[in-house]
């Protein structure tokens, strides 16, 4: 028994060590890890967490160990557990190895197809086939490129095979009824008892085990169908032991740029889910009332995930999500990045349930038309604040930037310099092994689910032998250039073993690292920030004040039909508690502490700037007098605000509107006439340009007499004179970059 207890105690003093390790490794890589409701994970007794969606491979179970605070065991796939280092460290941490189907699949013979889809469409014939040698009942037969998989009920001959039931989905059809048949792979049957037996061991000891009931990594923007392994575990586990108390913690990964390095991540843990008496007494029959029951479970955890994760259709309708929270102004306070997610979760919902209204339709264009704006500039949304200045203000900032990006860029080019061979290494072969996953894959968009685990390997076995190598170079180097007698560092050198030198050589690389990485991350914020200076000093104020007007006017709609619609799905919802609603600021960890000395210098750097634009303001308010020409004045704000109808006493309400400041894309009309046209047409036409019409004329001669008019601040208008006439699509078309 002690030396059970030993082996017990050194099995987990293992586990704890390459978890620390694990951990620090994972949070170097990433910027920043925040978590939400921690607090829900229960302190003792068995649990098991689903995890998805599963994003980042083998990233993504070091996420859960650095916030589950207690130790989780993971199912692993048996062939990554058949791997040399991922295998060694898998085993480390205790994982349960589980053979999925699809790994030990293996090419078989010949080509096979339906030999009668309506009449008889179990049986399939083969031509060159040999199923007799290759094929068993029980097994499956698997179309390429994930078309579909149909059990082996009987081997007829070697040309000849019936399945259990008829493949119905199109995509199979269309492979069995093609010319020539189609290639297929035998899947062999897997037993997965001894895998369930661990599973339950683990459970009735009141540990802890991980799952990714999705069955895979992927890159999609939702979530995959999950599997039934988790419900069949916990049911199975309760059903054994009615007295075990299992609770099953759904809990939901969100990367904000899942294989960038310094990205930021926030994991979130939903509320536990007890398995229900009923479904346990269902799953103890047996039959089709166990199916039933691993179902009804399913289907709850499925909506437990939802809570915690982020789904949308696809990529376009993410980003108008993400760009729509970005303009919605909730409170005056920051959010945390665990909020902003949060916030992002609600505002999938709410768009879901209205985007079908009128007036979500038109905010849906406007942001994408916006959106497309920011593309054009190459900028970003939260750098529009920043352009709204004049080309002296931004020409001051433009200098002070460039001052800090010298300072910031000379103490980061060392390490930078040093770690360069491992940036260059790290994404050629990440990129290779992501495209050797996409081949091998029927769900990856873009295989960008393997870049960080990639990255993270092969950093792990390329910097330690880099540094090595700078370290015997020093080495070399200090013997062949001391001299007798030499002063300074070379003198104290000369006095120094071998070995000192080489530690005290990798003591500098890897402080020369971090360096790099503190100050570089300040510096690519610094350049990110110069582009809208630069733009405000190429093209002027004028653009770039639009572009700002025309974000706040499309922020003011967002809030306005948010704080409209939000009370309808969120009953607590409160305009003014939408921190406290989207959750408390998270608590400190390792992988933010880290970064304490960055943002220190990160912020002094802010302060600096803020009491130059101070000085700069106080300097041009001086100069200006009454400051009548300034771009931020009252006058030129652009947001119409209205009484209401039927009460000129009544508090002013925007109203709705296309913007006045938008970048319009070629519209459908204009699009459709432009493709009417053929090539030659067009040619033929365009050495004859058409006078303009008569009203073209007019509106062009009313436009050069409203801007030769100078305008007097204190000279009445007629308001039915600044009504501007409805844009023809020709006028639309223009948008901000017609010059006359």
């Amino acid at each position: 028994m002690e030396r059970r207890r030993g082996d017990v105690a050194e099995t987990f003093l293992i586990y704890d060590l390459f978890r620390a390790f694990w951990t620090r490794v994972v949070g170097l890589f990433f910027r920043e890890i925040a978590e939400r409701n921690a607090h829900l994970i229960p302190r003792t007794g068995p649990v098991i967490f689903v995890v998805a969606p599963h994003h980042n491979q083998f990233v993504d179970p070091v996420i859960l160990l650095m916030h589950a605070m207690r130790r989780v065991y993971f199912l692993t796939a048996a062939v990554s557990m058949r791997r040399r280092f991922i295998g060694f460290y898998g085993r480390c941490l205790r994982g349960i190895p589980v053979e999925r189907q699809q790994d030990l699949a293996v090419a078989g013979s010949g080509r096979i197809q339906l030999e009668d889809r309506y009449a008889d469409p179990t049986l399939i014939v083969g031509e060159g086939t040999r199923f007799t040698a290759e094929l068993r009942p029980g097994m499956k037969i698997a179309l390429p490129r994930g078309a579909g998989m149909a059990k082996v009920e009987e081997v007829l001959s070697d040309t000849r095979v019936r399945i259990a039931k008829e493949l119905k989905e199109l995509a199979a059809l269309e492979l069995l009824t093609q010319s020539g048949g189609t290639a297929f792979k035998a899947v062999p049957h897997v037993d997965q008892d001894e895998m369930y037996h661990a599973v339950y061991s683990r459970l009735n000891k009141g540990e802890c085990v991980g799952i990714f009931p999705e069955g895979g990594s992927h890159d999609r923007t939702e979530m995959l169908p999950l599997k039934a392994g988790a419900t069949i575990m916990a049911l199975g586990a309760t059903a054994a032991n009615p007295e075990l108390g299992l609770k099953i913690v759904p809990t939901g990964l969100n990367y904000f740029h899942p294989s960038k390095f310094r990205s930021r991540a926030v994991i979130d843990f939903g509320q536990p889910i007890e398995v229900p008496a009923e479904l346990v007494a269902k799953y103890r029959r047996g039959g089709a009332a166990k199916r039933e029951a691993c179902d009804e479970l399913l289907q709850t955890v499925a909506e437990g995930l939802k809570q915690v994760t982020l789904n949308t259709p696809d990529l376009e309708t993410l980003r108008l999500i993400q760009a729509g929270r970005r303009l919605y102004r909730p409170t005056q306070h920051q959010l945390t990045m665990a909020q902003q997610v949060e916030l992002t979760r609600r505002f999938i919902k709410g768009y879901n349930t209205y985007r079908d209204l009128p007036e979500v339709k038109e905010l849906r264009e406007r942001v994408a038309d916006y959106n497309q704006q920011l593309r054009y500039y190459g900028i970003r949304d939260h750098q529009v604040e920043t352009m709204r200045v004049g080309r002296a203000r931004a020409g001051a900032l433009f200098v002070w930037r460039v001052l800090w990006l010298g300072i910031m860029g000379l103490c980061a080019l060392p390490g930078t310099v040093l770690n360069a061979p491992v940036f260059v290494v790290t994404s050629v072969a990440s990129k290779r092994k992501a495209r050797a996953a996409l081949a091998a894959s029927t769900v990856k968009v873009r295989a960008r689910d393997v870049i960080a685990t990639w990255k993270i390997l092969i950093a792990l076995v390329l910097v330690p032998l880099l540094y090595t190598a700078y370290s015997a170079a020093a080495v070399v180097a200090v013997r062949r250039l001391q001299t007798p007698g030499a002063a300074g560092l070379l003198g104290q050198a000369a006095h120094m073993s071998g070995v000192a030198i080489y530690l005290w050589a990798w003591a500098l690389a890897a402080f020369m690292s971090y360096t790099a990485l503190v100050f570089g991350e300040q510096a690519m914020d610094i350049v990110k920030s110069i582009r809208p200076l630069f733009l405000t000093l190429i093209v002027g104020s004028e653009h770039t004040e639009l572009l700002a007007r025309r974000r706040e006017e499309l922020s003011d709609d967002i809030t306005e039909l948010v704080n409209e619609l939000g009370p309808q799905i969120y009953p607590e919802f409160s305009t003014t508690r939408i921190a406290d609603q989207l959750g408390a600021a998270p608590s400190a960890t390792h992988a933010n502490i880290v970064n304490a000395s960055a943002d220190a210098l990160h912020r002094t750097m802010r302060d600096g700037e803020h009491a130059l634009r101070q000085r700069i303001a106080r300097t041009a308010a001086g100069l200006a007098g009454d400051g009548s020409n300034g771009i931020g004045s009252g006058s030129g704000s652009g947001s119409d605000v209205e009484p209401h109808a039927g009460d000129s006493g009544a508090p002013h309400v925007r109203r709705r509107r296309a913007s006045k400041y938008a970048f319009s894309p070629p519209t459908p009309r204009t699009m459709e006439t432009l493709n009417s046209i053929s090539p030659m047409e067009f040619l033929s036409t365009a050495t004859a340009v058409p006078p303009p019409s008569a009203a073209a004329a007019a509106r062009c001669s009313a436009s050069r007499d409203a801007a030769a008019t100078p305008h007097s601040p204190g000279a009445s208008s007629d308001p039915s004179a600044s009504k501007k006439s409805p844009e023809t699509p020709d006028d639309e078309q223009r948008g901000l970059f017609h010059f006359t």
